[in-house]
């Protein structure tokens, strides 16, 4: 099984899997709360975790257990729930853990196979290669919002 594409490919959502730990790691607790964008600092974080699981999830797997709701995860309301950095950092690693596996799961073969359970989910064809880029693409965006939170509060961002 061929995965020289693959470990290449992986690099960009391994970069954006850093950037989302550091930030977890410098976020005062005040900003970490902080509303931005319409979402709390913590949601989009959280968001963002939730959302790496399910890029990933196969037919019959289930999500990680998260520390809040599904309609708070997905962003359709807004957190009463609020978790906090350590139950934030758990969430991460189970949710690595699965990326990971299913990372490492992957061959060159697969890029340009149909992801079927992801397209399904989000009513169009997406292959593997695509979801690759999604792991780190859809992170990236939310460690961008979060990092206007620091910026704006004079604190260095981590992207």
């Amino acid at each position: 099984m061929s995965r020289d594409i693959i470990n290449a490919v992986q690099a960009p959502y391994r970069h954006s899997w850093s950037l989302l730990t550091q930030f977890i790691d410098v976020c005062p607790e005040k900003i970490w709360n902080e509303t931005r964008g319409g979402w709390p600092v913590w949601q989009q974080i959280a968001h963002a975790l939730a959302v790496l699981n399910f890029f990933t999830l196969g037919e019959n797997d289930a999500p990680a257990s998260a520390p809040c709701d599904m309609a708070t995860l997905m962003l359709k309301v807004q957190g009463s729930c609020a978790i906090g950095k350590d139950a934030m950092r758990e969430y991460a690693e189970t949710v690595r853990v699965g990326v990971d596996a299913w990372l490492d799961g992957l061959s060159d073969k697969d890029l340009t196979r149909i992801h079927t359970v992801l397209s399904k989910k989000i009513g169009r064809d997406v292959a593997y290669g695509a979801a690759v880029a999604m792991l780190a693409s859809h992170t990236c965006y939310h460690i961008g919002s979060c990092d206007a939170a620091l910026r704006d509060n004079g604190l260095p961002g981590v992207f």
